[in-house]
């Protein structure tokens, strides 16, 4: 179970490290970088690990402490809204502040891991330019087919509904399930084409998912 201790419990030189969450009872140590970026990395973190396994399991982690930090944010501004304007003032410039700094923190490191599990793949991808490449091979993707690749890179070995690609990838509620389909038929041949070590696989109830391997 995550528990997330105050923000305000800890003195100020170190609240921008208070919401690091604690795990199954244990505190999830964090030890410093030298990137000013991210000034801590959990404990066992390795940026530049060759395992994709590895990579993998901090893209759980970090997915995980973003979604319950996102909650935990939502929940605080829900107190706010019931607040005075004397007391909400004090929370922006406490609690909430320090909550939405932790929370940017961990958007770059799932944005690092993934994109690290992109390059263990050899998958050379830019979403401006629909270039996909990989060992010389190269071909251009069309807007629908780009975006529906970049979604599912970005969130690999997850399976999506066609509903939930249409609308989070796409954001485009009208297109049908059934167009998807013929975009995944297309972008699966694309995939194959360049011989990426990727697989955009299909499972009766699951959806659809980008798995990704090392390269």
């Amino acid at each position: 179970m995550l528990e997330l201790p105050p923000p305000a419990t800890l003195p100020p030189s170190r609240r921008h490290n208070t919401l690091v969450p604690r795990m199954s009872g244990t505190a999830v140590a964090s030890r410093p970088v030298e990137r000013g970026d991210d000034a801590y990395l959990l404990d066992g973190e390795r940026g530049d690990t060759k395992h994709v396994e590895d990579v993998r399991h901090w893209i759980t982690i970090y997915a995980e402490l973003l979604a319950f930090s996102e909650r935990a944010l939502a929940r605080t501004r829900q107190t706010m809204a019931r607040m005075s304007p004397t007391a909400r003032n004090e929370i922006v410039l406490g609690d909430e502040r320090v909550l939405v700094e932790h929370i940017a923190r961990l958007q770059r490191r799932v944005a690092f891991w993934r994109r690290r599990l992109a390059e263990l793949g050899g998958i050379d991808f830019d979403p401006h330019s629909r270039r996909l490449a990989h060992r010389g091979r190269v071909v251009s993707l069309t807007r629908r087919e780009s975006e529906l690749f970049a979604y599912l890179l970005a969130h690999p070995n997850r399976f999506f509904s066609a509903e939930q690609l249409v609308l989070q990838a796409w954001q485009a509620p009208d297109l049908s399930t059934e167009q998807l389909r013929s975009y995944i038929v297309r972008l699966r041949r694309h995939l194959r084409s360049l011989r990426l070590p990727c697989d955009l696989v299909s499972e009766p109830r699951q959806g659809y998912a980008l798995n990704v391997e090392a390269s």
